[in-house]
């Protein structure tokens, strides 16, 4: 249940006069994700009470995993070394991984030093790991059995294992921990108890690299219904998993990312991200959508003549050009989902650029149908309605192509599609829509005056 009013006001009492153990006790009933919105209302005094109470308890690393990212450094900063590496030590490694990316690189190698040793080789070991890798999101909370043993010695070697947790799959390795095989808790359990682990076990095994992208678990996770998936190096040693819970996190950022960068923005930019920042992150897009657009209102400026003689062409040609953008950015979204989603495997990319090219035509005939029907009984010209229905045939026909070529091209240069694309596509139905509309009309202009 949701924290209520009654209790934000009570906790704020306890925050102004109350002990940090009676705090501590308050907000260990409260789920994380609601103290974590206490955050951004307490004063500063406020504010460092909290944190002092919250490090008491068991759930400060997954309240303050809570945080929106901007804010997270400064908080961070409020901790004392020795209770950040509190916090650190009750955390699996690949959780405790997370605030070290987000802390200076000095204090991250002086915290490691408070750790117990287990961890801080497991720590050191997911640093070498690029960002954003499996590697990077793997946890070392899995289950490992022999393919030689029985149901029997294979349950026995389970129960010496109880601090592992929450886990849905049991990975069979060999001596040299090579990943063999897969088998289900509930297969493992329902199985007569002399059997061989080999005899009930999956050897098909999906799994990914430490150093692919996590996205690529996450598409692995969904294509093939999993629970989890394996992460192993070059050599097919298990080194981790990656759980459905991870890929939630993954998709969610993923997700994130895609759609900030198609509208040219940065993931620190949030709702409550301070208006300096917001700014400094804004203001470069910004610019060059203004340098984009000034290249499209350049090309209107050699058809100024044109439009001096017929002044309904000013009245069109942001329709034409805006009906453009808005096809060039629907097939941009369908292509940069596809590329995202793996579902180019199924589909060879030409026929995907065909189809969003076929049906930008149609679509451009038909709109180009509704618009000279209106261009032709607003000014009685039936030649305005033929230049409206071509010119919008056109440019839907144009950010069709554009929209499926543009994110395909950045996808062979190794580039991700969603960084920056809409604002190319954006910029060519523009230039293409006065071009193919003004340049039509000036053709046809002694038809039209």
């Amino acid at each position: 249940m949701p924290i209520s009013n009654l209790q934000i006001r009570m906790l704020r009492k306890l925050l102004q006069s109350g002990t940090e153990e009676k705090i501590a006790h308050a907000i260990e009933k409260i789920h994380p994700s609601d103290i974590s919105l206490l955050f951004s209302e307490l004063s500063p005094g406020e504010l460092q009470r909290l944190i002092n109470s919250l490090c008491l308890i068991a759930k400060a690393g997954a309240t303050l995993r809570e945080l929106p990212e901007f804010l997270l450094p400064d908080i961070l900063e409020q901790i004392e070394d020795k209770k950040m590496a509190g916090i650190l030590s009750r955390l699996d490694p690949s959780e405790a991984l997370f605030f070290f990316e987000h802390l200076p690189e000095a204090r991250s190698r002086h915290l490691l030093d408070f750790l117990p040793e287990w961890q801080k080789e497991k720590l050191i070991k997911l640093l070498l790991y690029p960002k954003n890798s499996a590697g990077s999101m793997m946890t070392s909370n899995y289950l490992i059995v022999r393919a030689e043993m029985t149901v029997e010695e294979a349950l026995a070697s389970l129960r010496s294992q109880p601090e592992v947790k929450g886990v849905f799959y049991i990975y069979v390795v060999d001596e040299a921990k090579q990943l063999n095989g897969v088998l289900s808790l509930r297969n493992l359990v329902l199985a007569a108890p002399h059997t061989k682990i080999r005899e009930i076990m999956d050897p098909e095994v999906q799994a990914v690299l430490a150093v692919d992208d996590q996205e690529k678990a996450a598409q692995m996770v969904a294509q093939y219904n999993l629970l989890a998936v394996p992460v192993v190096n070059e050599s097919h040693e298990l080194l981790g998993a990656i759980t459905v819970d991870d890929v939630i996190d993954i998709v969610k950022e993923e997700a994130t990312e895609d759609i900030y960068n198609l509208a040219g923005l940065s993931e620190a930019d949030r709702a409550a991200t301070p208006i300096g920042v917001k700014v400094k992150k804004r203001l470069p897009w910004m610019v060059l959508n203004l340098f984009t657009a000034a290249m499209a209102a350049s090309v209107v400026g050699f058809f100024q003549h044109s439009i001096e003689k017929f002044v309904a062409l000013a009245v069109f040609m942001p329709i034409v050009a805006g009906m453009g953008g808005n096809g060039g950015t629907q097939s941009l979204t369908v292509i940069t989902r596809a590329i995202a989603l793996g579902e180019l495997n199924f589909v060879k990319a030409y026929k995907a650029v065909l189809k969003e090219a076929a049906n930008g035509l149609i679509l451009g005939a038909t709109c180009g149908v509704l618009i000279g029907l209106v261009g032709f009984l607003w000014k009685g010209n039936y030649i305005l309605g033929a230049v409206l229905f071509l010119a919008m045939m056109l440019n839907l026909l144009m950010g069709g192509l554009v929209g499926a070529l543009v994110p395909l091209s950045f996808r062979a240069l190794k580039l991700d599609p969603a960084i920056g694309t809409s604002v190319l596509v954006t910029m060519c139905t523009d230039i293409f829509g006065f071009l193919s509309f003004l340049g039509l009309a000036t053709l046809l202009l002694e038809y039209l005056v």
